[in-house]
C-alpha cells in the first residue's frame, strides 16, 4: 500500500481558536514535498483559506462528519486535530483502512491512532491509553512550528534589551487578555517599544488599536503572516504569550518569556515548560500575576536564555510519516536456509558492537542455536523482507508469561529508520499468533545503542535500568 495524500481534519474559529489550524499548517509544510496535502474543515476563517490556496493545498468544506468519512480511501493518511471527535470517530477512520495520526495535548480518551504527536516537553507514552501498534512522537523533538520558525531556531540567539516586548494571545483571544496586558504595559515606563499582534479570529481589533493609538511606544498588527510574525518577534527580547503554539514560536526565536494558562488545553504545555524553566509564570494571567512576572524578569534581567528547540523537528516528523508508509516490509517465519544469512548478520562488527555477547560466533554453534530456535514452540522467529530481499530478523522467546524480543537489521540498511518498523511489525505478528500465555513483551538494550532505545520508546515501551542496561516493557491485554 502506498499512501500518497495526507488529509488534515481540523477546524478553527473565534470560539475554538486557530491553534489547531496553525500547527496543522506547520506539519503540512514539513510534508508537502513528499505528499499531496488536503484540509477538511467545517469552520475555517477566510484568512486561513487564503493561506491554504497560496500553498497549493486543497480545502474540502464539509457539512457533516459523514461527508468526511465517506470520502476517505485506503491510500489516505489522516491527521486528526480536534478535541470534539472521540475514540469511536478514530475507529471509523481506521475501519476505512487509513493510517491515522492524532495531534493531541489532552490525553483524555482512548486512542486508536497509528501515531500520536504531542509537542509539549516532558511527555511519555505512558501518559496515553493507546493501542499496541501506536507509535509516539512526543516532546520538543517533534515541535510543530512553521518553516520560518524552524529555520530561525537553527541560528545562534542574540541577547537584546529587555525594554522591547512582544505581546500576542493567539488567533482568537476570546477572553481578550491582550487588552489586560496592554493596559499594564501602558503604565510601565521600563518598556520602550511594545509590539502587539492579534490573530485573524480576534474580534476587537479596532478597539484595541484605538487604545494604543495615542502611545508612540506601541505598534499594533492584526492577522500577520508567519514571516512578518517572526520578524516582529525577533525585534524583542521579552514575549508575553499564553502556553499554546505561540509559546513554542517565541521560544524557538530565543526570547525571554512570560507565560501562563487560562484554558484547559494549555495546562500540559504550561506545566511541562514551567518544570524545565522555560518561562516566568503569569499563572492564569490575572493583572497582579502579570505585574509580578514582569518585575521578576527585570530582577533577573541578565539571565541567559536557554535553548529548547533545535529546529530539526520537520526532518523527524517527515521520517515518522515515511515509516507509516513502510508497508513494503513484510515478515515471514524463518526457514532452515536462513541460518546462513542470519549468521552473516550476527557476525558483522556493527551488530556485535551492540550485542550482549560480543564474542565471534562460529557457524556450527550458530547453526545448532538457529535450528533449535526455529523449531521451538516457545520461540517466534521471523525474517523481514523488502522487495523479497531479506533485511533483518526479529525473535520472541517465550518463558512463562513473558516474550523477550531481539531484533537486528542487515548493516547495509542501518540509518534508514527501519528498526522501528521491524519492531512494530514483529509486535503485530506476535499478536496475530494469539499466544494466550503472553502478557508482557520485554526488550534489553545497551544505553549506547541510541537507535534501538528510541525505537522502543517511540512504540510506548516503559523503560527501567537493570544491570547497567535498559529494560523495556510493554504490557499486553488479551
Amino acid at each position: 500500500m502506498r499512501y500518497n495524500e495526507v488529509i488534515f481534519r481540523v477546524d478553527g474559529s473565534p470560539k475554538i481558536g486557530l491553534g489547531h489550524l496553525v500547527r496543522c499548517l506547520a506539519l503540512a509544510q514539513m510534508l508537502d514535498e513528499h505528499f499531496r496535502i488536503s484540509f477538511a474543515s467545517k469552520e475555517i476563517p477566510v484568512e486561513i483559506i487564503s493561506e491554504l490556496n497560496s500553498l497549493g493545498y486543497t480545502l474540502m468544506v464539509i457539512n457533516s462528519e459523514e461527508d468526511f468519512l465517506n470520502g476517505l480511501t485506503r491510500d489516505n493518511l489522516v491527521v486528526l486535530d480536534h478535541y470534539d471527535l472521540d475514540s469511536a470517530y478514530q475507529q471509523n477512520i481506521k475501519e476505512k483502512g487509513c493510517k491515522l495520526i492524532c495531534i493531541d495535548d489532552l490525553h483524555n480518551k482512548v486512542f486508536f491512532a497509528d501515531v500520536i504527536i504531542n509537542h509539549a516537553p516532558g511527555m511519555f507514552a505512558q501518559d496515553y491509553e493507546a493501542q499496541l501498534y501506536t507509535q509516539f512522537a512526543l516532546g520538543l523533538d517533534y515541535v510543530l512550528l512553521r518553516p520560518v520558525f524552524l529555520k530561525n531556531a537553527l541560528k545562534k540567539k542574540i541577547q537584546k534589551p529587555l525594554g522591547t516586548v512582544f505581546v500576542c494571545f493567539g488567533g482568537s483571544d476570546s477572553k481578550n487578555i491582550t487588552q489586560v496586558v496592554v493596559d499594564i504595559l501602558k503604565s510601565d515606563p521600563r518598556f520602550k517599544h511594545v509590539i502587539v499582534v492579534t490573530g485573524a479570529a480576534y474580534e476587537k481589533p479596532e478597539k484595541l488599536s484605538a487604545s494604543v493609538g495615542q502611545d508612540e511606544r506601541f505598534s499594533f498588527f492584526h492577522a500577520v503572516d508567519s514571516l512578518t510574525m517572526s520578524k516582529l518577534i525577533n525585534e524583542c527580547q521579552l514575549a508575553i504569550v499564553p502556553s499554546s503554539g505561540i509559546l513554542q514560536e517565541v521560544i524557538s526565536l530565543g526570547c525571554r518569556v512570560i507565560s501562563g494558562a487560562y484554558v484547559n488545553n494549555q495546562k500540559d504545555i504550561y506545566e511541562k515548560y514551567l518544570a524545565i524553566g522555560g518561562f516566568e509564570s503569569a499563572g492564569g494571567f490575572l493583572k497582579v500575576e502579570i505585574e509580578e512576572a514582569i518585575n521578576n524578569v527585570f530582577l533577573d534581567k541578565n539571565r541567559p536564555n536557554k535553548v529548547f528547540i533545535d529546529g530539526r523537528s520537520g526532518i523527524r516528523l517527515l521520517n515518522v510519516f515515511r515509516q507509516l508508509c513502510g508497508d513494503e516490509i513484510v515478515l515471514r517465519d524463518v526457514i532452515e536456509a536462513d541460518q546462513f544469512k542470519t549468521f552473516d548478520w550476527a557476525n558483522d562488527k556493527l551488530v556485535r558492537a551492540f550485542s550482549f555477547n560480543q564474542q565471534e560466533i562460529v557457524f556450527e554453534e550458530h547453526s545448532s542455536w538457529f535450528l533449535k530456535k526455529a523449531n521451538s514452540p516457545d520461540c517466534y522467529y521471523f525474517i523481514a523482507e523488502m522487495d523479497k530481499v531479506a533485511i533483518g530478523s526479529i525473535r520472541f522467546d517465550v518463558q512463562d508469561d513473558e516474550a523477550v524480543v531481539s531484533y537486528l537489521l542487515d548493516p547495509s540498511f542501518h540509518g534508514k529508520g527501519l528498526g522501528i518498523l521491524l519492531l512494530k511489525k514483529g509486535l503485530e505478528m506476535l499478536i496475530n499468533k494469539k499466544d494466550m500465555r503472553i502478557i508482557q513483551i520485554t526488550g534489553f538494550v545497551m544505553p549506547q545503542n541510541i537507535a534501538s532505545v528510541k525505537a522502543f520508546e517511540r512504540l510506548g515501551y516503559a523503560r527501567t535500568l537493570e544491570n547497567e542496561n535498559y529494560k523495556f516493557i510493554k504490557k499486553i491485554v488479551q
